[in-house]
């Protein structure tokens, strides 16, 4: 493994009734790290601190082999986003551009400042003031700015939360695009799960100041390691349930009156707390009188519509959440009332504390 970009050594500090408790990260070179959790988790406060406005209480921070702890912001190279843009009022769009780039070479390429404007499709705009442009396009000239310093790190703090969804979407795939062009390591922090794993090589969650979990982001959507992570990564049926024993390869779980089958890979937790099954690993089939394991007999209770996909609600002695195309739930006339059955394989299901 290369050496990392950022290295972040138990961070530890406190801002009032809120701490950042040992925190520990490492993100190499060329690649996307986004920090995941609700508010007041400490995203934005880790993201600050790595630039340089809070002074830490112990921890180092390491960035291309440097330590930058004790630097000040504008000696660590550091680029960050802010959620409000910041741009200066009397500069016109490519001002604020040229602005960083002076900052950063010490002189202002023109075709330079309408490459990155371009980037993301305001180059039209660069003769325009900030106060002339929707929240959409000064968040797009405030992108083009914390790029054009080429900083050795980047920190994103939500930058895509005034842009409608399609917008969001095209200027993800420049930013990554122009991320990896650049070989710099960079730190984005969202709400959104799709951006998060849109963007993301490895994911950290974050509660309370603590990383709670931490690594590739495909792995760690797949596995939560804990009830709060499953609710933080969008899983759709966390459920109460206890461990009541093991046949060969197999988990046997109980929720309520019904037991489920429960792939053994690993060791289950010390604690059983909680089932967590994805709604598009619930397939919904006919009562043919297969007794294969984990079939369970349900009745559809609601249906949501979600565009593409059809939310359905089960009751299967507990309540469960499937989705299905919308394509299916037609050519099935899936409705309320209909009984059928929810068949789930037994690697499909998590169990967790």
């Amino acid at each position: 493994m290369s050496r990392p970009g950022l290295v972040l050594e138990r961070l530890s500090l406190r801002l009032g009734a809120f701490r950042l408790r040992a925190l520990e990260l490492a993100v190499e070179s060329s690649e996307i790290l986004v920090l995941l959790g609700p508010n007041g988790a400490g995203k934005s406060v880790t993201l600050e601190t790595i630039a340089g406005f809070h002074p830490l209480e112990a921890g180092r921070i390491r960035l291309g082999g440097r330590d930058i702890t004790d630097l000040p912001p504008e000696r660590r190279h550091v680029g960050l986003l802010f959620q409000n843009f910041a741009l200066f009022p009397h500069l016109t769009a490519a001002g604020n551009v040229a602005l960083a780039l002076r900052a950063a070479r010490g002189a202002v390429p023109a075709p330079r400042i309408t490459d990155l404007l371009g980037r993301f499709g305001i180059d039209h705009l660069a003769g325009r003031f900030p106060d002339s442009l929707s929240p959409g396009e000064k968040q797009r000239v405030a992108l083009a700015r914390a790029l054009a310093g080429r900083p050795e790190l980047f920190l994103f703090d939500e930058p895509f939360s005034a842009l409608d969804a399609p917008t969001r979407s095209v200027l993800r795939e420049a930013l990554k695009t122009f991320l990896r062009e650049a070989g710099v390591p960079a730190l984005f922090v969202t709400h959104d799960l799709v951006e998060a794993l849109a963007l993301a090589d490895r994911l950290a969650l974050l509660r309370d100041g603590a990383i709670v979990q931490s690594g590739n982001a495909g792995a760690v959507y797949r596995a939560p390691a804990d009830r709060f992570a499953a609710g933080l990564l969008g899983v759709e049926n966390i459920l109460d349930a206890r461990l009541v024993g093991q046949e060969g390869a197999r988990w046997r779980v109980a929720i309520g009156a019904c037991v489920l089958d429960v792939a053994a890979d690993t060791a289950p937790p010390p604690s059983v707390g909680a089932l967590c099954l994805r709604a598009e690993d619930v397939a919904l089939v006919p009562d043919d009188g297969n007794v294969a394991s984990n079939r369970l007999a349900a009745r559809i209770t609601a249906i949501v519509d979600a565009g593409a996909l059809m939310k359905i609600s089960l009751d299967c002695g507990f309540p469960l959440i499937a989705v299905v195309t919308r394509r299916e739930a037609e050519k099935r006339r899936l409705a309320p009332g209909l009984q059928l059955v929810a068949a789930i394989e037994p690697r499909a299901l998590r169990l967790v504390v």
